[in-house]
């Protein structure tokens, strides 16, 4: 027993914290993950609520961009860190509380989801958003900062596009 216990103590010591401790601590291991690729690369970020944060990804001194990501478990096991999936949300625009989206819009959106390379655009309620995914595992720095980057860069154009759509 004195043996495991010492095995126990060395594994701590050497390897830190196992994730699950961490975990009980104050998120899950995907949380963690997250947390750990915005620090690395440098976006700025605020947790929302349990896996949902703010970001911001800077172009330059005058250009950012605002958006959302939230972590998902495909499949019926969250503890599955392969299946895993970072959604990334930004802001398009707003429908006038009240109103439908006008119809060219939708048939807009349509033809939008159907050629966009990546992500699709939908409305909730009366926010029109443009959303991407990608597998947390497959996730680090470089991959944060590129997948915010083509968000950035989409939404600026689809935001151009939808905007005679919501003054009429």
């Amino acid at each position: 027993m004195k043996r495991i216990l010492s095995l126990g103590l060395l594994a701590v010591c050497v390897f830190g914290l196992p994730f699950s401790v961490l975990a009980q601590q104050g998120g899950s291991t995907a949380s963690l993950k997250m947390e750990a690729i915005f620090k690395s690369a440098e976006l700025p970020f605020v947790k929302i609520a349990d896996d949902h944060y703010k970001a911001v990804v800077s172009i330059d001194e005058n250009e950012s961009d605002r958006f959302q990501v939230f972590l998902q478990t495909i499949g019926n096991d969250p503890k599955d860190e392969s299946l895993q999936v970072m959604q990334m949300v930004f802001f398009l625009g707003a429908v006038p509380k009240g109103s439908t989206p006008p119809t060219a819009l939708i048939r807009k959106i349509n033809e939008w989801n159907g050629s966009l390379s990546r992500g699709s655009v939908f409305i909730l309620d009366t926010a029109i958003i443009y959303q991407s995914s990608t597998w947390l595992a497959k996730s680090d720095a470089t991959t944060l900062i590129n997948d915010a980057l083509v968000g950035h860069f989409t939404s600026q154009k689809l935001r151009k596009e939808i905007e005679p759509y919501l003054k009429q």
